[in-house]
């Protein structure tokens, strides 16, 4: 991964639900770099610098496949798992994030026009953390999706086993931060509330 912070330069941005923006502002230059990398590679906004992700591995996508698949039979009527779903507030110059997985309405994403969503639309966003941008994942995005008020933001680290399951965000912090173990399973709160997601099978890098 590779992270810098980029003075706005001329790119045109397209209209969408949260930007009308101007040509000069950093998240039009962040869409302007997305154009131009190669299919895979995701591209935030995060503490006013661009961040661009490599593809991640077969291993990282297990983890992600493993919490998608118990998700999408208990998930409440109207809601399903997406990949690809980027959020941010409003503002031209605002950070915006694009989770691992995430738990949005269904409705939404048929009428959605556009990439970039209100954070009010997501009820739950994970991350699985990569060994070349594991700070932005555990030290940056708790802010930033707490922020945003997402309700449970989860967190698994295959460095160490970990699970952190964040929510009630408040005051740009999440209240409650519940540590789990591979192996143990990890109950949701509200607005998930008993939705149970076994980590058994997540493997551990090297």
């Amino acid at each position: 991964m590779s992270v810098a912070t980029a003075e706005p330069s001329l790119a045109e941005a397209p209209e969408g639900p949260l930007n009308s923006v101007e040509a000069t502002s950093l998240r039009a230059v962040a869409e302007h770099v997305a154009d131009m990398l190669p299919e895979g590679f995701r591209v935030e906004i995060l503490e006013g610098s661009i961040v661009v992700s490599p593809t991640p591995t077969p291993r990282h996508a297990e983890i992600i496949r493993c919490v998608r698949d118990q998700l999408r039979s208990q998930l409440p009527q109207g809601l399903a798992c997406y990949e690809n779903l980027a959020t941010g507030l409003s503002g031209k110059n605002s950070d915006y994030s694009q989770p691992d997985l995430a738990v949005f309405p269904i409705a939404a994403a048929r009428e959605a026009e556009h990439w970039l969503q209100v954070p009010d639309l997501f009820e739950f966003a994970l991350e699985v953390v990569s060994p070349s941008n594991a700070r932005n994942d555990v030290e940056v995005k708790p802010g930033v999706y707490a922020d945003m008020g997402i309700p449970i933001y989860l967190l698994v680290d295959p460095r160490d086993g970990s699970v952190l399951c964040h929510s009630d965000p408040r005051d740009g912090k999440f209240q409650t931060v519940d540590p789990i173990k591979f192996g143990d399973a990890v109950v949701l709160p509200e607005p998930l509330q008993d939705v149970r997601i076994e980590t058994e099978e997540f493997v551990r890098y090297d």
